[in-house]
């Protein structure tokens, strides 16, 4: 008979998740056998084989479930349907900066400090989340006018908004500024870029991206 003091267990799947990162956290890298996490956490492997098919499968669930709990979070604000596209892309890249903090020594392992081109195999579950959500902000922008169709240009407005997230993490893994003020800056620059591309403006607000990036470089206001 179960004890009824005898706390309850989180789901295996949470479990394994949780496991995984410990060990990666703790070693600088991902778990690289799945006896010796089965052993970890008192399990049979056929336990795990029911829950992920393999190692890999736990580190992309794990991104994914990431990207699906900011952009909950993010959609289920009181001002989300009255907010444009671009306050949407705003308020989704403030809010994953914000998560990320709970986890950016694992973007630091993932990523190290590449740029934003590199491709991330283990996120290919989180860029198809995130892919479904851009495309919802485009629809948004179109349906307001703040973005304009340009024929073939604009099937590509998915992947811009992609390696701007991306571009963002980069910026952000290698900012050292006070409660990382600059990648709050250089987020709302970006998307002010993004949105000016997309709608009719461009020139002041990539004048202004250029002048943030390169301080010094550039001398007039």
């Amino acid at each position: 008979m179960d004890d009824p003091n005898t706390p309850e267990l989180p789901p295996l799947r949470q479990r394994i998740e949780a496991a995984y990162l410990y060990e990666w956290k703790a070693e600088g890298r991902p778990p690289v056998s799945i006896f010796k996490l089965c052993q970890t956490l008192g399990i049979s492997e056929r336990d795990f084989f029911l829950e992920y098919p393999t190692l890999e499968s736990v580190e992309m669930h794990w991104w994914r479930d990431m990207m699906d709990r900011v952009i909950a979070s993010v959609e289920s604000g009181a001002e989300w349907p009255d907010f444009s596209a671009r306050h949407r892309m705003l308020a989704f890249l403030f809010a994953f900066t914000a998560a990320a903090l709970n986890h950016r020594s694992l973007l630091l392992l993932r990523l190290g400090h590449s740029g934003p081109l590199k491709s991330v195999p283990e996120w290919s579950a989180l860029d198809e989340r995130f892919e479904a959500f851009a495309k919802s902000v485009l629809l948004r922008g179109r349906q307001s006018g703040e973005i304009v169709s340009r024929g073939p240009v604009s099937a590509v407005y998915p992947a811009a908004l992609k390696l701007l997230l991306r571009s963002v993490i980069s910026f952000y893994l290698k900012d050292e500024s006070a409660k990382f003020e600059r990648t709050d800056a250089f987020i709302e620059k970006s998307v002010t870029v993004f949105f000016d591309l997309t709608g009719r403006q461009v020139l002041d607000s990539g004048f202004d991206l250029l002048r943030f990036l390169l301080p010094g470089a550039m001398h007039r206001a």
